[in-house]
């Protein structure tokens, strides 16, 4: 098999996220820099995200697809996954857990989180989220829809 350089596998990904995905999902290169991304993720429907508007980075290491890309929420969001800062905590996404995979496997993984988060292994999670989530799930998603209407409203 001939060797594919990481630019064009990224290249491929990008379109293949802007055609599969859309409307859920769009990304644009930032500074004209294929392994920079900012993409756009709008919140799935029956879920507390519902009608936000998320912004993540995603950056590529110069050996994609060896190794994960950095998918970093810059829109805040109130989720037992993402951490204050916007990292994303799925093991998934860790270097020594991850299997090559196309960017829109990563983001069909990442909307099925949005949707039912993984909050029964420790290393994935922000712990009082995933344990307010357990407990009490009518005041978690009050939580995370109120942080979504304040940070990914569509005027924001």
């Amino acid at each position: 098999m001939a060797h594919v350089s990481p630019s064009s596998l990224v290249r491929t990904d990008m379109r293949c996220l802007n055609r599969d995905l859309s409307p859920n999902i769009t990304a644009v290169t930032v500074d004209d820099d294929i392994f920079r991304w900012e993409a756009t993720l709008i919140g799935p429907v029956n879920t507390p995200y519902e009608g936000g508007v998320f912004k993540l980075r995603i950056t590529f290491p110069p050996d994609y697809p060896r190794s994960p890309p950095k998918v970093v929420f810059i829109t805040r969001i109130c989720h037992p996954n993402v951490a204050d800062r916007g990292g994303i905590h799925l093991k998934r996404l860790r270097r020594d857990c991850w299997t090559p995979m196309s960017i829109v496997k990563v983001f069909k993984e990442l909307v099925e989180k949005l949707i039912e988060p993984e909050v029964n292994d420790e290393e994935q999670t922000i712990e009082y989220l995933a344990n307010l989530y357990k407990s009490d799930r009518r005041r978690f998603e009050a939580m995370a829809r109120e942080m979504t209407n304040q940070y990914a409203g569509r005027g924001n």
